[in-house]
């Protein structure tokens, strides 16, 4: 074929043509390779958070007692203060205490003598108010939301919330001014020295800064295991009982944290067929931010994505 200058200018622009469309070809393999990626890094489930349980050594300083029957293995109605907790090779002493408090629901009931009490109670020992170990919060029916913080927004274990037995429901919602992953509970259960560490069941349900239920977890009663200390409670003028064991559990917020706990006892009265009877939860909770191993399907999404990216380094050097 003999070469004119119109022939060279149609080889030309067909070469431009080639070219473009070679361009466009590579642009949109990149593309499908990198939807690929997406797509495969999607098909692996983002989960909604959990909650997942352990139990938990409790240590405490507390005023020593001669019981020669061993049922007792401290001064119950005097301070119990938290030092440490130890757990899967772990040791805790840093706290995050209730900082803020609010009551969604506080069913009632009425006295023979006509008056009305709240289900929800602050209680304590009867001599935490003599005894300068570590502060207390208050005795006392009908609380209102800074007696709530009051009981729990402290070290002591021998101030706590007390649920009575009287009616259906009770909720609060308790706030910590850090976010965390881990929380204690402890639940005020069995006559001292038996076998029953805890004896009622609460809910407990993370929320997140839009007020959203984000993980929960329901602690029943045989979840518990005894914690080693005793307590007797203290409510003017409707508690004075004890001494109790206790019984704890830890549960630990997966993949995420909150400020905000939302707790809540229902049926406490039994009174509701085909529902559950709580039994009047009796409670303590403290948080902390505890480094957790990643879950497996973490480790999965990251090999994934880091996988198709080698993958896609090695097309593009190739394809140059």
């Amino acid at each position: 074929m003999r070469f004119t200058e119109a022939n060279f200018s149609d080889l030309y622009s067909g070469v431009i043509r080639m070219k473009s469309i070679l361009a466009k070809t590579i642009a949109f393999s990149t593309s499908a390779a990198c939807i690929s990626m997406v797509s495969l890094t999607v098909a692996v489930p983002v989960q909604a958070a959990s909650f997942s349980t352990f139990s938990f050594q409790t240590n405490v300083t507390a005023t020593p007692i001669n019981d020669p029957t061993g049922r007792l293995l401290n001064d119950s109605t005097r301070d119990v203060r938290l030092d440490s907790l130890e757990f899967h090779g772990k040791t805790i002493s840093n706290f995050e205490v209730v900082k803020q408090g609010n009551i969604l629901q506080n069913d009632t009931y009425t006295l023979a003598d006509g008056g009305v009490f709240g289900i929800l109670n602050s209680g304590r020992g009867p001599n935490t108010q003599y005894d300068n170990l570590v502060v207390e919060g208050p005795s006392k029916p009908n609380p209102t939301a800074q007696n709530i913080v009051d009981s729990l927004g402290n070290l002591n274990l021998n101030s706590i919330l007390v649920t009575r037995e009287n009616a259906n429901k009770a909720s609060i919602e308790v706030y910590f001014a850090n976010p965390v992953n881990t929380f204690f509970f402890w639940e005020r259960g069995g006559t001292a020295g038996g076998t029953v560490a805890g004896d009622s069941d609460l809910l407990v349900e993370a929320l997140d800064d839009n007020n959203a239920v984000i993980a929960s977890y329901k602690i029943l009663r045989q979840n518990y295991t005894k914690a080693d200390y005793n307590i007797s409670t203290v409510v003017e003028p409707i508690v004075n009982n004890g001494p109790f064991n206790i019984g704890s559990i830890g549960i630990t917020l997966d993949r995420t944290t909150t400020r905000t706990l939302r707790l809540t006892s229902s049926n406490n009265n039994g009174l509701i067929p085909n529902i559950p009877n709580d039994n009047g939860p009796d409670f303590k909770v403290v948080a902390a931010n505890v480094e957790t191993v990643p879950e497996p399907t973490t480790f999965m999404s990251l090999l994934l994505v880091s996988s198709m990216g080698m993958v896609l380094k090695r097309q593009k050097k190739v394809i140059g």
